[in-house]
């Protein structure tokens, strides 16, 4: 029983909430423009004093948008909402500055794709997303820090609408910075 207590005081739990900015490639669009939020939670275990493991449960807003073109009528955006689990190692290298990697599950809840003249009816994305990520948090008061993240997709969203395939290029990717804060509630 001992050693079962003194496991389980080593994970830390909280929440996260956070601002992302995103772009898919192959959209013809270039530039984060398409801007959404995450929310979740997350549990931490310290592997050592210099570096832990994260698991994080989130509903995160991706997709892509084209700008906002003075004087045109063009408009379009594409919104992807998923419930990812992303899965990352922390390495400590100063007192308050950590930086990550790791990779993220999702799962697509739903989606939209509209121009000016309303929904479009286009290929359907992948229901299941993986992405590589790197990041770096800092360490802002006890109980919170910041997080700033780049992931990047490793299977496509979606084929390129030409249906094209070359090497590596399988499809349409999606590019996501993410700017959160998470809050740490205690000791698990």
């Amino acid at each position: 029983m001992y050693s079962i207590k003194g496991i389980a005081q080593n994970f830390k739990g909280g929440f996260i909430a956070g601002f992302i900015t995103s772009q898919i490639s192959g959209d013809q669009l270039a530039g984060f423009n398409k801007l959404g939020g995450k929310i979740g939670t997350y549990i931490n275990y310290p592997l050592n004093i210099n570096s832990n493991l994260q698991l994080e449960l989130l509903l995160s807003q991706k997709g892509s948008k084209k700008p906002y073109i003075e004087n045109s009528l063009q408009t379009y955006s594409f919104e992807l909402n998923y419930m990812e689990i992303p899965i990352s190692f922390d390495y400590r290298l100063q007192e308050f500055f950590y930086i990550e990697t790791g990779l993220s599950m999702g799962y697509l809840l739903n989606f939209k794709e509209e121009n000016e003249f309303g929904e479009m009816i286009t290929t359907q994305p992948n229901d299941l997303a993986i992405d590589f990520l790197v990041g770096a948090n800092y360490q802002w008061k006890k109980n919170t820090k910041i997080n700033l993240r780049y992931g990047h997709s490793i299977i496509p969203v979606r084929p390129h609408s030409s249906g094209i395939e070359r090497h590596l290029n399988k499809g349409q990717n999606s590019s996501v910075i993410s700017l959160s804060l998470y809050y740490q509630i205690s000791g698990l």
